[in-house]
């Protein structure tokens, strides 16, 4: 017995000899394998920007009102998504959507509350995939909208900040409003509105007085920690999403007089189903309990998205110039993508919450080493593509929760389609809205849950890409295209059958 320790223990030593003069990098079998350069030099690191509320209002999309040079550099280096569309127009189910590759009617979760971790433990998300493949994974920012979902998947994790205002006067007059409230008892919803204080703040700071400011500098620092190690670091940054906050600098790209004011007119025939009273920017100090804001809020506001859009762009240009400088472009794959749309006073109305083009239709784009760069595309894509993409094109299996299709055809080859239409939905209580959006139409069915009944329809035109002025689902002169689009909405795998509660 003796004798075959010792020889296994000789051998044991031989193998590990070997695998030093093979590879350079030491324990070859370990149980972990160390995702250095030296074992994994044909694998490539990703790179994902998360960005809240951004509306396909670029440069790169031919909008250039918008100053945008650094996502606008980034499109030209890889494939721009003229087409993509996210699962739900709302922040926690559209990101737990995109990093399970996931319905919300897969996971169960569309509203703000529900962390993916809480119904759906084990479930398969993009940074636990990439842990166990070995990758350094990292969470800055705003990732998921639960800062702490998922959080045993990450390598690290940075901590939830909750400053959105940086000038002092702002902030103490949001404490003693908050304080008369708590002295006149006043009830907790009403308190909390007091504490968010103005849509919007001017202030002359540096970038880092900010979220996304310090953001943006725990990546450069992580980058250059991790530059010799395989990594999935996922990038939030929460602007433009209210407060419309950002340093002067960014304000005074703009004129408050470049900004117009939108049609206030709902499109005619439309449910009241279709659209929201906005109550998101309406807790903002200033901000009307009803009715629409006035001209000059309007353009207010927007010049303070636009403001906001460009921080956000400064901040991905930071982190891609740290990855530019360590040499790392050509080993990294870079994502980028809006969680949803956004209305800017389109029909009068503000924010998200619908599934409406405004709110569905997102920024999106990929550059990768070896596929296509400075190229457009019309394929139609939807966000749980994303997973099944970045599995494929770094060398791994799609797993088998995933319930989008891969973009690696499409990202060779910018013409490829490999969807008909992109599906979105939207729940109102116990009514769903389901919509289906094609090259041409958008058509939603809003589902009563417990009967199955379809209450509601909608049917847009959106040939030009425009906003849709006119509700055409009840136009007789449609009703065979409304019944064809019936038709692939509810063959698809999750209408219908998980809408209606189970008895």
């Amino acid at each position: 017995m003796k004798t075959i320790n010792f020889q296994f223990q000789i051998l044991k030593l031989f193998i590990l000899f070997v695998s030093v003069l093979l590879t350079g990098n030491g324990i070859l079998f370990a149980d972990e394998p160390s995702p250095t350069r030296a074992t994994t030099a044909n694998k490539k690191n990703v790179l994902f920007f998360h960005i809240d509320d951004l509306r396909p209002e670029l440069g790169c999309y031919g909008k250039t009102y918008i100053q945008s040079p650094n996502i606008d550099a980034l499109a030209t280096q890889g494939v721009l998504f003229k087409r993509a569309y996210c699962q739900q127009a709302l922040c926690a189910p559209s990101r737990i959507s995109m990093m399970s590759g996931m319905y919300p009617d897969t996971t169960g979760i569309c509203d703000l509350w529900t962390p993916i971790t809480k119904v759906m433990p084990d479930a398969m998300t993009m940074p636990r995939y990439f842990k166990q493949r070995g990758y350094e994974t990292f969470s800055f920012g705003k990732v998921y909208h639960h800062t702490r979902d998922d959080k045993k998947s990450w390598t690290k994790l940075s901590p939830k900040k909750t400053i959105k205002y940086a000038n002092k006067d702002t902030l103490d007059g949001i404490k003693q409003r908050t304080e008369d409230g708590k002295k006149r008892g006043v009830d907790i919803n009403t308190l909390r509105t007091l504490g968010k204080g103005p849509a919007f703040e001017i202030a002359d700071v540096d970038d880092e007085a900010y979220p996304d400011g310090q953001t943006a500098y725990e990546a450069i620092e992580s980058l250059r920690g991790v530059k010799d190690k395989l990594f999935f670091m996922c990038v939030g940054f929460a602007k433009p999403h209210l407060p419309f906050a950002a340093p002067k600098k960014y304000w005074d790209l703009y004129q408050r007089d470049d900004f117009d004011v939108p049609d206030r007119a709902l499109p005619e025939g439309s449910p009241s189903l279709a659209f929201t009273k906005w109550g998101e920017l309406r807790n903002y100090m200033g901000m009307p309990d009803s009715g629409h804001l006035s001209d000059d809020q309007t353009r207010e506001l927007k010049h303070g998205y636009a403001a906001c859009v460009s921080f956000a762009d400064a901040q991905v240009g930071k982190v891609l110039a740290e990855l530019d400088r360590l040499g790392l472009r050509e080993s990294t794959i870079i994502v980028l993508w809006g969680d949803h749309g956004y209305k800017l006073g389109d029909y009068g109305a503000w924010c998200k919450h619908t599934n409406l083009e405004l709110d569905t239709h997102i920024p999106f784009m990929v550059s990768a080493p070896g596929f296509a760069k400075g190229e457009q595309t019309d394929s139609l894509v939807e966000m749980v593509d994303v997973f099944p993409t970045l599995a494929k094109i770094t060398g791994g299996d799609v797993p088998e929760s995933c319930d989008g299709k891969s973009l690696e055809e499409v990202l060779a080859k910018p013409d490829t389609k490999i969807r008909d239409f992109a599906i979105s939905q939207y729940p109102r209580g116990k009514t769903t809205g389901y919509s289906l959006r094609n090259a041409r139409w958008r058509y939603t069915e809003w589902i009563n849950s417990t009967s199955g009944n379809v209450v509601a329809r909608e049917l847009f035109d959106h040939q030009s890409l425009s906003l849709a002025k006119r509700n055409l689902a009840d136009d007789p002169q449609h009703a065979s295209l409304i019944a064809e689009l019936s038709k692939q909405l509810n063959t698809t795998d999750r209408i219908i059958a998980l809408a209606i509660e189970k008895p």
